[in-house]
């Protein structure tokens, strides 16, 4: 057992994705940006660990926030002059008589990688467009500034017009802003994404910014368990979780747990 024990370790931004760590000790480990994507962690413990972005995500994430409008950009631009060059009939025939054909390999070949990169690749995208309209806004109000400043000489009533419009769009883009920085401080660090956490222990850890969704956390020990901001508990399997240390205090003491019971143990946990 010595080859899973990752006890009192650095481990930000280390990938275990479908690995068998059954048993393995976490116990008081940084987490930050770990990938625990479909892995076994049946007995896992992960007392006093941390979970969250790590600072190199952190990093990525700002500079694909501003690098994304230039991209998208870019290929709308390359996109329309692609377009423009293919815009002829033999050319339109081929692609339409080949798309079938086209689709059909994608469907086999990158319909599982598409279902696992969604999630990741729709952030990313939301935060491209995002940025993008961003940067629209900001060009949009300094334009207004430039033309209010120029027109007070020759009409002081237009000057003023644009310098209201260049108030309202600094608001909306200072908006815009508060929505893109929210974006990325919701951005999901570490991972647990369709794990198998049954018999976990969580005890006295910080969990944030991080991802359970299609996750088995039945029977996980969640006692003084620290779940402050930003985590996702989507379509999680859950029959029971353990309030006490060492699977003591069951909830509920019989049967399973339904949704909304669960809901409520996990909104006193992010409240606690």
């Amino acid at each position: 057992m010595t080859s899973l024990n990752y006890s009192n370790q650095n481990l930000q931004n280390r990938s275990f994705k479908g690995q068998q760590l059954a048993g393995a000790d976490f116990n008081g480990s940084d987490l930050r940006g770990c990938d625990f994507a479909g892995a076994n962690l049946i007995g896992t413990n992960f007392q006093q660990v941390k979970t969250g972005q790590s600072q190199r995500q952190v990093n990525v994430l700002f500079v694909a926030t501003i690098a994304s409008p230039i991209i998208l950009c870019g290929s709308f631009i390359l996109l329309v002059e692609v377009l423009t060059t293919l815009l002829s009939e033999p050319v339109l025939n081929f692609l339409f008589g080949a798309l079938p054909l086209l689709l059909f390999l994608a469907e086999i070949f990158l319909r599982d990688s598409l279902i696992v990169q969604f999630p990741i690749l729709s952030n990313i995208f939301s935060m491209g467009a995002i940025a993008t309209l961003f940067l629209a806004m900001l060009l949009l109000t300094f334009w207004f500034m430039m033309i209010g400043f120029s027109s007070f000489s020759s009409s002081p009533t237009q000057g003023c017009f644009f310098l209201l419009l260049m108030s309202v769009s600094g608001i909306v883009s200072f908006r815009i802003l508060q929505w893109l920085r929210q974006l990325i401080q919701s951005h999901p660090g570490t991972s647990f994404r369709k794990a198998n956490l049954t018999d976990t222990d969580f005890s006295h850890s910080l969990v944030q910014n991080t991802d359970f969704s299609f996750a088995i956390l039945t029977g996980a020990c969640v006692f003084a368990w620290k779940i402050p901001t930003h985590n996702k508990f989507i379509n999680i399997d859950c029959k029971y979780l353990y309030l006490k240390p060492e699977q003591q205090g069951r909830q509920p003491v019989e049967g399973n747990l339904c949704l909304a019971e669960l809901a409520q143990i996990l909104s006193q946990l992010g409240n606690g």
